[in-house]
C-alpha cells in the first residue's frame, strides 16, 4: 500500500494575480492607445477650431499625456512581475488625468462620472482590501481638483454626491469580489476534502484487495484440507475401527493448539490487559477476529468429527437423568437468539410447561436441539422457527419447524447420511459439512427413540425427536411436581436452581456468551441484554432472582441503572452483581445489597457471587 501524501496547495492569491495581471495588461494598452487618439484630436481641435481658447478651457490635452506615461510606466512594471503596483500607478494616473480635466473645467457632472472608471478598474485589477485607498484617493482628488477652479467650499458641494456615489459603487464592487473570493475558498475546502476522501477509500480499497488476497490464500489452505478430511473420510468407510481411532486422535491433536489460537486471539481483541494494555492496530484487529472465529468454527467441526468416531466406536458415554424439558428449552432459546445474526425471523416457543420428566442426557438433549434449530436459521432467510413440543404416548415429541427453503424428496433419503449435504450448492451456499444431523440422529437412538422429518421445497422442514418418558414417577405430597424414585433424587437439588432466574446485562457478545454458558450450566435460567434501557424494562417485568450488570453499557451508565433499580420499590430488593474490571471505581454505600466480579472472571468466581447474592436475597425475604 502506498504512503498517504498531503492533498495538492493551491495558491489561490497567486491564480488570481495571474488573471489580473493579465486584465490589467490588456486596459493598459487600450488606455495608451486611447490617450493618444485623444491627445491627437483635441490637440488639432484646439489649434484649428475658431474657438480654441474656449476649448481650452475644458479639455486640457495634457491630462492624455500623463495617462500615455503612466499607461506606459505600469506596462514596465507589469513586466517585471510586479503586478499590484503597476496595478497602483495605472489607477492613480488614471484619476490624476480626469482630475486635470476637471481643474481645467471645473465641477463638471461628466467629469464626475468619468471619475468612476479609477474604481471600476482598480476592482479588476487590485484585491478588493484595496478598493478603500483608492475610493479615497478618487475622492480626495475630485474635491482637490475643482478647489483649484472655483475654491474649496463650492469643489466641496459640488463633490458631495460624486463621492457619496463613489463610497457606495465601491462598496458593491467590494462585496462583490468578496463573495467571489470566498466562494472560491470554499470551493478549495471541499476539494480539498474531497482528495483527502479520495485518498482515504483509495487507501480502503487497497486494505479490502489485500484482505482479498489473503481470503483467497486462506479459502485455498482451506480446500486443501477439505481435500485431505475428504480422502480421510473415504478411507474411514473402508475401515471403521481405524477411521474412529484416528478421528479420535487428530481431534484430540487439533484441539489443543486451536483452544490456544481461540484463548490468545480473544485476549488479544479482548482483554489488553493481559498484554499490559499493549493498544493492538486497527489493521490487525479484523485479522485477529478471523483467526478467532475460524477457530471456533474447526473447534465446532473438531468436537462433530469427535463425536461421531465415539459412537462409531461405541465409546461415547450418556449421563442420563430426570430432565424437565421446559427450563431447558428456555435456554436452548436464549442461546438461539444469537444465532440469528440479524435476519427478519422470529424464534417462537410453542410446549406447555407441564410436560412429563424425560430421561435423557440433558447436555446431550441440548446438543440435539440446538442443532436443530442452527440448522433451521440456517436455512430459514425470513418466516419463523418454532420449538414445539408435545406428549406423544410414553415419548416426548419436540419438532423444530421452520419456514426455510424445504428439503427436495430426493434428497430426504440422504439427509441423515454423514458427510453429505441434500444439494450439491448448498455447502457454497450455506456452509456447514453435514455432520450435525448424523450425530443428532446417532444420540436420539441412543436415547431410545428416533428422529425423522418431513419437509416441502420453497415451504419448509418439520425435524422431529422423539425421547422417552421416565418410566416411574411419584407424585409429591401436594401433587405439583413429580417426585422421582431414590435413585434420582440428586436431580431435584439441581432442579432447584433451574427455578432460579438472572439476568444478565453485558455490552460485549462474547463475554455474555461466555458467561450465559457458564450460569446455564450451573443450572439456571439466563435472560441477557446489552442495553441499561432493556435491562430495567427486563427486570421490572421479569422479577429475576439476580442481575449481573455491566458498568460499561452503550446507552446508560451501568452505575446509573444500579442506581435506578434501587429507586424502583419492585426491583429494589433484587441482589446485583456488579461486573467491570475497573479496580478503581468504589461501590456506592447505598446500593445495597450489591456483589462486585473483577474482569477477567473465573467460572467460579461467577458462581460465588451469584451464590451469595441468591443466599442474601432468601435471607431478606426471610427476615421480612
Amino acid at each position: 500500500m502506498q504512503e498517504k501524501t498531503a492533498p495538492l496547495s493551491i495558491d489561490v492569491s497567486e491564480d488570481l494575480r495571474e488573471e489580473r495581471a493579465d486584465t490589467l495588461n490588456f486596459i493598459i494598452i487600450a488606455c495608451a492607445l486611447l490617450s493618444v487618439i485623444l491627445y491627437v484630436i483635441f490637440n488639432h481641435f484646439n489649434q484649428f477650431d475658431q474657438n480654441a481658447q474656449n476649448a481650452q478651457t475644458k479639455i486640457d490635452s495634457n491630462g492624455f499625456i500623463i495617462l500615455f506615461g503612466t499607461s506606459l510606466l505600469s506596462y514596465l512594471i507589469l513586466k517585471w512581475k510586479h503586478c499590484e503596483t503597476a496595478g497602483y500607478i495605472f489607477v492613480m494616473g488614471m484619476s490624476v488625468s480626469l482630475a486635470i480635466q476637471l481643474a481645467s473645467s471645473g465641477p463638471n457632472m461628466m467629469i464626475y462620472a468619468l471619475l468612476i472608471l479609477p474604481i471600476g478598474v482598480a476592482s479588476m485589477v487590485l484585491d478588493h482590501k484595496q478598493m478603500t485607498t483608492v475610493t479615497a484617493f478618487v475622492s480626495v482628488s475630485v474635491i482637490i481638483a475643482a478647489s483649484l477652479k472655483v475654491g474649496i467650499g463650492p469643489a466641496i458641494l459640488a463633490a458631495f454626491i460624486p463621492v457619496i456615489l463613489y463610497v457606495i459603487i465601491a462598496t458593491i464592487l467590494y462585496l462583490n469580489n468578496y463573495q467571489a473570493y470566498e466562494r472560491i475558498h470554499w470551493t478549495l475546502d471541499n476539494q480539498s476534502k474531497d482528495n483527502r476522501r479520495a485518498e482515504m477509500f483509495y487507501d480502503q480499497s487497497e486494505q479490502l484487495q489485500k484482505a482479498y488476497l489473503e481470503v483467497q490464500h486462506y479459502t485455498s489452505k482451506l480446500e486443501m484440507v477439505n481435500k485431505e478430511l475428504e480422502a480421510a473420510q473415504q478411507q474411514a468407510e473402508r475401515a471403521s475401527k481405524a477411521k474412529s481411532t484416528f478421528l479420535s486422535n487428530m481431534s484430540h491433536e487439533l484441539r489443543t493448539p486451536l483452544n490456544v489460537i481461540i484463548g490468545y486471539s480473544n485476549s488479544m481483541l479482548h482483554m489488553p490487559q493481559m498484554f499490559k494494555n499493549t493498544p493492538i492496530s486497527e489493521a490487525h484487529k479484523p485479522y485477529l477476529q478471523l483467526i478467532e472465529e475460524n477457530g471456533h468454527y474447526l473447534v465446532g467441526l473438531i468436537s462433530d468429527v469427535l463425536d461421531l468416531g465415539k459412537i462409531e466406536a461405541g465409546r461415547l458415554e450418556l449421563h442420563p437423568a430426570a430432565t424437565e424439558l421446559p427450563s431447558l428449552f428456555r435456554g436452548v432459546m436464549a442461546t438461539s437468539v444469537g444465532l440469528l445474526k440479524g435476519k427478519p425471523v422470529q424464534l417462537r416457543s410453542d410446549f406447555p410447561e407441564n410436560l412429563p420428566v424425560i430421561w435423557a442426557d440433558p447436555m446431550r438433549v441440548r446438543q440435539i436441539i440446538l442443532n436443530l434449530i442452527s440448522n433451521a436459521l440456517k436455512f430459514t432467510d425470513t418466516g419463523s422457527v418454532t420449538l414445539q413440543a408435545r406428549q406423544d404416548g410414553d415419548f416426548v415429541k419436540i419438532s423444530i419447524i421452520d419456514t426455510g427453503i424445504g428439503i427436495p424428496e430426493s434428497a430426504l433419503e440422504v439427509i441423515f447420511d454423514r458427510f453429505q449435504q441434500a444439494e450439491r450448492d448448498t455447502d457454497k451456499k450455506y456452509g456447514g459439512t453435514g455432520l450435525g444431523l448424523d450425530i443428532s440422529k446417532q444420540l436420539s437412538i441412543m436415547h431410545g427413540g428416533n428422529m425423522t422429518v418431513t419437509s416441502e421445497v420453497g415451504r419448509g422442514s418439520v425435524f422431529t425427536v422423539r425421547l422417552p418418558i421416565v418410566a416411574e414417577q411419584v407424585a409429591t405430597d401436594d401433587g405439583s411436581t413429580p417426585r422421582l424414585d431414590s435413585e434420582l433424587q440428586v436431580f431435584e437439588t439441581t432442579q432447584d436452581a433451574t427455578q432460579e432466574m438472572i439476568l444478565l446485562v453485558e455490552d460485549d457478545m462474547n463475554t455474555r456468551q461466555l458467561l450465559r454458558s457458564i450460569l446455564e450450566q450451573a443450572g439456571y435460567v439466563v435472560v441477557d441484554t446489552n442495553t441499561g434501557e432493556e435491562a430495567l424494562d427486563l427486570a421490572s417485568g421479569l422479577l429475576p432472582a439476580a442481575i449481573i450488570l455491566d458498568v460499561y453499557l452503550p446507552d446508560v451508565n451501568g452505575w446509573d441503572v444500579l442506581q435506578m433499580l434501587k429507586q424502583n420499590p419492585e426491583t429494589a430488593i433484587i441482589p446485583v452483581v456488579i461486573c467491570t474490571a475497573d479496580e478503581n471505581k468504589l461501590p456506592e454505600d447505598d446500593l445495597y445489597p450489591s456483589y462486585y466480579l473483577r474482569k477477567p472472571a473465573t467460572a467460579d468466581a461467577l458462581l460465588k457471587q451469584v451464590e451469595q447474592a441468591l443466599y442474601a436475597l432468601k435471607q431478606v425475604k426471610v427476615d421480612s
